[in-house]
């Protein structure tokens, strides 16, 4: 007959096996990155990089503005190498910042994640958050090779001494044609991306060019389709209510 001592002490060890299991569990949910860079940039050498996330306190997002965020990691760039790795509990979008100057956004997902950074461009390869991320910038890049084309051209003909009538007739049409296609596929990008970190987080770069919360037509018509669940998104929550309201003002005041 098994003793008290014998089932009391059984007992304990299927405790302690029930917490290593539940901790083992934990740990691979677990998003686990490794972020390798390499940089052909002369004056980030030996400056300090640092890994920041947007916090998800709805409670701190009190103004776009002011938005808390939160530093994972840091680290120096040396001989144009730098790396960053760690574990954070759920896929997410995040910055590389030296200084206040932001780098470049990347999302923290499983796996070996590589970046190069130069001056003609930046990219980041691992993942398929990342690959979709970095496959969308290249397309919207080369709409803003093409934009900076046209204001080239633009300033040309002025220039040549037309007048800003002339100017708007060789140029206006194209003008609005380039910026509809960047937007259709800005709003695109996050409208696919409703349900993942990408609609949020490039959202919220989306926004970053305002000065002040604003509803404009590109953002109405993100926030009039979108699911509860990006609705829902700390940010993009604080940034509705935020712009609904200066607009009530504004109708307000001019009645």
């Amino acid at each position: 007959m098994q003793s008290q001592q014998s089932i009391i002490t059984s007992g304990f060890m299927n405790k302690v096996l029930l917490i290593l299991s539940s901790l083992l569990l934990l740990t691979s949910c677990a998003e686990q990155y490794n972020i390798a860079g390499n940089s052909n940039i002369p004056c980030l050498d030996g400056r300090m990089l640092y890994l920041r996330v947007s916090s998800s306190d709805g409670e701190k997002v009190r103004t776009i503005q002011q938005t808390v965020s939160v530093c994972l990691d840091s680290c120096k760039v040396v001989h144009g190498k730098f790396n960053f790795e760690g574990d954070v509990d759920s896929t997410m979008m995040a910055m590389i910042y030296t200084g206040n100057q932001c780098v470049m956004p990347l999302v923290l997902e499983n796996g070996r994640i590589s970046i190069q950074v130069d001056n003609a461009t930046q990219s980041v390869t691992g993942g398929p958050l990342n690959d979709r991320l970095y496959k969308f910038f290249k397309k919207r890049s080369r709409l803003d090779n093409e934009m900076w084309e046209l204001q080239r051209q633009t300033m040309q003909l002025m220039r040549d001494g037309y007048s800003p009538t002339e100017v708007q007739e060789r140029v206006g049409k194209k003008l609005a044609h380039l910026n509809k296609r960047t937007e259709d596929l800005e709003t695109k990008f996050v409208m696919d991306n409703y349900t993942n970190v990408l609609g949020p987080g490039f959202f919220r770069m989306l926004c970053s060019q305002y000065p002040t919360p604003i509803m404009t037509q590109q953002i109405s018509r993100i926030i009039n389709s979108a699911p509860s669940h990006f609705l829902n998104d700390p940010f993009v929550n604080a940034y509705v209510r935020q712009a609904r309201a200066r607009m009530m003002l504004q109708q307000a005041s001019a009645e």
